[in-house]
């Protein structure tokens, strides 16, 4: 069985110390939790979200101001006629608002299904998601976190924190500053 992650919003926030690090380009991301998802899912998602950008030379603040980016977990797929969806998430631009939507029952269906920590999966289709507002054309990739068809091989390197943007994606986000 394979899953699709969809752009169309993107939005998020929480804080990784960029001048410490000696990150580059630090993005602010907030956090609207209208699913209702626990406090330990959310912050154990916030902390692999920052490391996964991490690994691409970009810091993470999460934060309740003036954020770049918002990410809103909403309880399921809107528009969908089937709980069962394969769209985890969507990206979206909406004047200055940029906005990354997830779709926590569809990402939890897909956690327990692959055997996968909820809180780790949650990350990577947050990373995503922000990926598509923040590369140019909202360009899935045949690897790494950008890849619109995520089967077992996929998670599997989510599953062990290895999956990662391409070193080129990471290059023109950096640059996008």
């Amino acid at each position: 069985m394979k899953w699709w992650v969809v752009a169309v919003v993107v939005a998020v926030v929480r804080t990784a110390d960029a001048a410490a690090a000696g990150h580059p380009l630090t993005i602010d991301l907030q956090m609207r939790n209208a699913a209702r998802v626990p406090a330990h899912v959310l912050e154990e998602s916030q902390d692999e979200v920052t490391r996964i950008f991490a690994r691409a030379g970009i810091a993470v603040r999460w934060t309740e101001t003036a954020p770049r980016f918002t990410v809103q977990i909403v309880t399921q797929v809107l528009g969908f006629d089937r709980a069962a969806s394969p769209v985890m998430g969507v990206a979206l631009r909406k004047g200055g608002d940029c906005t990354a939507q997830v779709f926590f029952r569809q990402v939890q269906d897909f956690s327990r299904a692959y055997h996968v920590d909820l809180g780790r999966m949650l990350a990577y289709v947050i990373a995503h998601e922000i990926g598509h507002l923040l590369l140019p054309g909202y360009k899935h990739s045949p690897t790494g976190v950008m890849q619109a068809d995520w089967d077992k091989a996929v998670v599997r390197d989510a599953a062990k924190g290895s999956l990662t943007f391409t070193e080129a994606q990471a290059a023109i986000i950096r640059a996008s500053r």
